[in-house]
């Protein structure tokens, strides 16, 4: 009596929460009814190897050990392969034999033993149990008609992830203000100049959000992008220098919009010390170690003469702080742990001009 030669594997690498691969699963599923093949979910936040090679690039789905696509199914592709596979074992009496010519990457023998001792398992929450209908074995979302809370997972970001989280924050706190109720990865793209792909995989990583054809809840975005970047809670920031541009930076929004708070804004000249400056009195630089630690303050902004920088910087570093927004126009000297960001509106100017007359 003849075996039945098993059903042919199509592996997914992902992580839980991840919205993408939970659409790649469904993606698979509508495949499915036109060829008969079994899913197998590989978890890469179980072996450090699989969460470095795949971390920026899941969902990667694999067939007959080539990946074919990630990021997003590609069903041409998968559908090829699966056909392929089939054809192979056809011609050779079983066996899957050798394919031929590929883009794909190949996985290891190691990788692919490991991923045939995987077990099946789903990514969403909640999940319906193992499907065995026949020779296909999968694994299926249950919809709900309640909106899935968004996951916040403790990960370390990579710096351009965070810098990139960042201006999609300014984005959407933007639009906030603007009473923009919601806003699209294009609309994100528009304004961020980060493609549409990278801004849903960046967010793909963190949880369940937006919904296709309405696009990102903008107010529940704004929170959860805070809770990722850790500015939920008080950051006392400290300005030095009440000139035109100290005068300026307290004035504006920019601060305040993501949740910050300038506790005080001190300088040097008698004749300003004293005054009012929004909602707060100038007080004297003097003070500036008292400040620091009254406050629990965690960023200075130094927007004093160039002459005076450097002094204010000492100050700062000798009062604990270790971040550090530099407006003077000079250079700082300050010890490896203290991060310092130089402003200046030269340097986007610089950069804008380059592509524009290159």
């Amino acid at each position: 009596m003849e075996v039945p030669a098993p059903p042919i594997e199509v592996v997914v690498f992902l992580r839980d929460g991840c919205h993408l691969c939970a659409d790649a699963l469904a993606d698979l599923e509508v495949l499915r009814e036109q060829e008969p093949f079994t899913v197998r979910t590989v978890d890469i936040e179980r072996d450090d190897r699989l969460h470095a090679r795949y971390l920026e690039r899941i969902p990667v789905v694999a067939v007959a050990g080539e990946e074919l696509c990630d990021f997003a199914v590609d069903a041409g592709r998968v559908l090829s392969a699966v056909r392929d596979v089939q054809a192979r074992r056809a011609a050779v009496g079983g066996a899957e034999g050798v394919r031929g010519s590929s883009t794909a990457t190949p996985l290891s023998a190691v990788a692919a033993r490991r991923i045939a001792a995987q077990p099946l398992r789903p990514i969403a929450r909640p999940a319906a149990p193992v499907i065995d209908a026949g020779d296909v074995v999968t694994t299926t979302e249950i919809e709900s008609d309640a909106p899935a809370e968004p996951v916040v997972p403790e990960v370390r970001l990579g710096v351009g992830q965070a810098e990139r989280l960042s201006r999609y924050l300014q984005t959407l706190t933007q639009a906030r203000k603007m009473g923009r109720g919601t806003m699209s990865s294009q609309e994100l793209s528009a304004h961020t100049h980060v493609n549409s792909t990278q801004i849903r995989r960046d967010l793909s990583g963190f949880g369940r959000f937006g919904k296709r054809g309405v696009g990102y809840d903008v107010e529940e975005l704004v929170v959860k992008i805070r809770s990722i970047l850790h500015t939920s809670t008080h950051v006392g920031i400290v300005l030095l220098g009440a000139g035109h541009l100290g005068r300026a930076i307290a004035g504006s929004d920019v601060f305040a919009d993501h949740g910050f708070d300038v506790v005080a804004v001190l300088d040097n000249d008698p004749g300003k010390i004293g005054t009012p400056i929004g909602d707060l009195t100038i007080g004297d630089v003097r003070h500036l170690v008292d400040v620091v630690r009254e406050n629990e303050v965690v960023v200075g902004v130094i927007a004093s003469p160039a002459k005076a920088a450097q002094s204010l910087a000492d100050e700062l570093v000798d009062a604990g702080v270790q971040i550090i927004f530099n407006y003077s126009g000079t250079l700082l000297r300050t010890p490896p742990e203290v991060t310092v960001h130089t402003s200046s509106p030269a340097v986007d100017l610089l950069h804008a001009l380059y592509y524009y007359l290159a």
